[in-house]
């Protein structure tokens, strides 16, 4: 029994694919979808290749399936830049937008970009301080104390220093515990062995926290001996007893600001944080 071998021949149909160029081996084919490819002839001719692949692909989506805040207002399908099928949409702020059409249906597209937007927004609007020192301050002792390849990690995390769990997410509630920076000021902590938690810190001048840095890098050096805790007493910081009371029981109800205390009670800055760091 004789087989009639189909002739490849120009513009000549095989299921979806149209014959365009003859090369070799291999023919270049257009499917019906627009996708142009090279097909080796034998799997024209024996039925093994039919069209590009588009037939399994294509799954419709009916106009009004609702994705996240998107809506398919269109089911025509739309070649992408890069081939993908993109299909029009209506978001809900009221933008139309043409989204890929896998994205959609593997829901990683929700909107067209507001729904981003909005949660900054509302991030700005909890707090208001995105740019703030406060907030780059939060940033900061959450990146010594857990981020290993920080190059202060070793002095803080490495030594099990730790954030307290009601700031470690929440800058909300540091801000509220701290208070507002003073200009020149730094975070330090009252107790070096101790996590940053509230009643355990305060904002410093600048100045200050970096003779504590270079106290740590001693430490470093001299692991193998305590170094002691400097011992300031009333009288070399000239302040009376019940102003020292009354400042350490400030900072226990919350007072962080330094500049704040020793305004209150006309002391200097300086001596306010050593009532701070030496008698608490």
């Amino acid at each position: 029994m004789e087989t009639t071998k189909r002739v490849i021949n120009i513009s000549g149909k095989f299921g979806s694919w149209t014959v365009i160029e003859k090369q070799g081996k291999q023919v270049l084919c257009k499917c019906d979808c627009g996708t142009q490819k090279l097909v080796y002839s034998h799997t024209l001719t024996n039925g093994r290749s039919t069209n590009c692949g588009c037939k399994k692909r294509k799954e419709s989506i009916p106009v009004g399936v609702n994705f996240g805040r998107l809506t398919v207002i269109s089911d025509i399908e739309v070649k992408g830049k890069r081939g993908e099928l993109l299909l029009l949409t209506l978001c809900r702020c009221g933008t139309q937008k043409y989204v890929s059409k896998n994205s959609l249906k593997r829901g990683l597209t929700q909107s067209c970009g507001c729904l981003q937007r909005d949660s900054l927004k509302t991030d700005k609007t909890i707090h208001g301080h995105c740019k703030s020192h406060e907030y780059n301050s939060w940033l900061h002792i959450k990146r010594i104390c857990y981020n290993k390849n920080h190059h202060q990690y070793k002095y803080h995390g490495g030594c099990g220093i730790e954030v307290d769990a009601s700031w470690r997410d929440n800058f909300a509630q540091f801000l509220k515990d701290m208070g507002l920076a003073p200009e020149g000021t730094v975070i330090s902590r009252i107790d070096q062995e101790s996590d940053f938690a509230p009643g355990n810190c305060l904002w410093i001048p600048r100045k200050e926290h970096y003779r504590q840095i270079h106290v740590l890098r001693r430490k470093e050096f001299f692991i193998s001996q305590t170094l002691p805790k400097p011992v300031v007493t009333n009288s070399e910081i000239n302040v009376s007893p019940n102003i020292v009371r009354a400042i350490i029981k400030d900072h226990a109800n919350g007072e962080a600001n330094m500049n704040k205390l020793a305004i209150q009670y006309k002391i200097s800055t300086q001596d306010a944080i050593n009532i701070i760091l030496h008698h608490v």
